[in-house]
């Protein structure tokens, strides 16, 4: 990047498109998501095309910090330290990769907008020295990401929405209205990753119209008993939660955790669906007597389904055509996919693939769209679903040193 940062900013935003990607890794820690897109415009005259779409594995050793650093009971300020700046490179590889796999350069693309890797999410104000705080931390340090590829970087998405009185979260549904809502049929997003998120776009619905929140646990407990029990990253295709009972005296514990009747907005993370509660999980199976593996992986995933469809058929109007697009990891596991259609009659449960946007790509194409829609000037929260006072301009810009 050569000249001033007017220079660079009045290059971008003057370009009749622009390549942008999107690099977002979630709270599984299984994978680095990399988008490239060309954008045209921004806004509800943005025009899209996914040019390209690759997951990047984490290594061992980096998942096992990134979730040793989750835990309050584990986490290191050296380590943290480190992992910010390790994350920046290991983003920048995966950025590297998603491109020559493309056929593209580095240097052909503009913008990058960067998620990070969330540590620590605390949407609830808290009282510290008099101040009530609300707070988050996503690492992976923009600048040298910026620095390492040549290219700027918008990121720390979600600190402008919470200095307003927001959650923080979720942020994608502005990204969703701009290109799933419908003048005729009523439509829910699903994202089930590490947390299931929601958002419904209601027939015709203004962005004003927009409700959209985090469900709960979507692939987190299901993972996390996996490794523990078998020694794999997670249930591919549900296969081990389909041959296990769901035992209705666990899903009736789970089931009446306090988040699931918190009213929206909300969001929530492994603060508070992780090892504390994970432990009190386990706890309460071994003194329920239950001791096979199957039996607890089912009934953690049955919580997944539940809360889910709790979620939808509280927001859903019952008129109308009623379509569900999952998104995210959890949209290959059929256990998740067959409760869903069956325990939501008159909605029609599809994969996003059906609107054209790969359903693995969603939350890293949304974090691209977001970094355009910082460079030309438009808001990234939605206010009906984070519940900041207004509208904001989301992201900060690194420019390469």
């Amino acid at each position: 990047m050569h000249g001033t940062p007017l220079d660079v900013l009045t290059r971008l935003v003057t370009l009749p498109e622009r390549i942008v990607a999107g690099i977002m890794s979630g709270t599984s820690v299984d994978a680095i998501d990399v988008a490239l897109l060309r954008l045209r415009g921004s806004g509800e005259g943005m025009e899209l095309e996914v040019l390209h779409y690759r997951e990047t594995l984490f290594s061992e050793e980096m998942q096992h910090r990134v979730f040793a650093n989750m835990e309050v009971s584990s986490s290191n300020i050296n380590d943290i330290c480190l992992l910010h700046t390790a994350m920046a490179h290991v983003y920048a590889d995966a950025l590297r990769g998603t491109c020559a796999e493309a056929g593209m350069d580095v240097e052909q693309v503009h913008l990058i907008g960067m998620h990070g890797q969330t540590l620590r999410h605390l949407p609830d104000a808290v009282d510290l020295a008099g101040i009530p705080i609300r707070s988050t931390i996503q690492i992976g340090s923009a600048p040298t990401l910026a620095t390492l590829l040549g290219v700027p970087v918008v990121s720390d998405f979600r600190a402008g929405d919470m200095v307003l009185g927001g959650q923080g979260a979720p942020l994608v549904p502005r990204v969703d209205w701009l290109l799933f809502r419908d003048m005729e049929e009523h439509r829910v997003i699903l994202n089930i990753g590490g947390m299931s998120n929601i958002t419904v776009l209601r027939a015709a619905c203004t962005a004003a119209d927009v409700v959209a929140f985090d469900t709960g646990p979507g692939n987190v407990m299901v993972d996390a008993l996996m490794r523990r029990f078998h020694g794999r990253e997670f249930d591919e295709d549900g296969m081990v939660a389909r041959s296990g009972r769901v035992n209705p005296d666990l899903i009736g514990y789970m089931m009446q955790h306090a988040y699931f009747a918190q009213r929206p907005p909300k969001s929530t993370g492994r603060e508070m669906f992780g090892e504390h509660y994970l432990s009190e999980y386990l706890a309460l199976a071994r003194d329920l007597g239950i001791g096979d593996p199957s039996e607890i992986i089912a009934t953690a995933a049955e919580c997944t389904v539940r809360s889910i469809r709790a979620a939808v058929l509280g927001q859903l109007p019952h008129d109308g055509r009623r379509r569900l697009f999952v998104a995210g990891g959890g949209a290959r596991n059929r256990f998740f996919m067959d409760g869903l259609r069956m325990g939501l009659p008159g909605v029609e449960v599809e994969r996003l693939d059906a609107l054209g946007l790969p359903s693995d790509a969603r939350e890293a194409v949304s974090f691209a769209v977001l970094a355009n829609e910082w460079l030309m000037g438009n808001p990234g929260n939605m206010p009906s679903a984070t519940g900041a006072r207004r509208e904001a301009l989301l992201g900060s810009l690194a420019l390469p040193a």
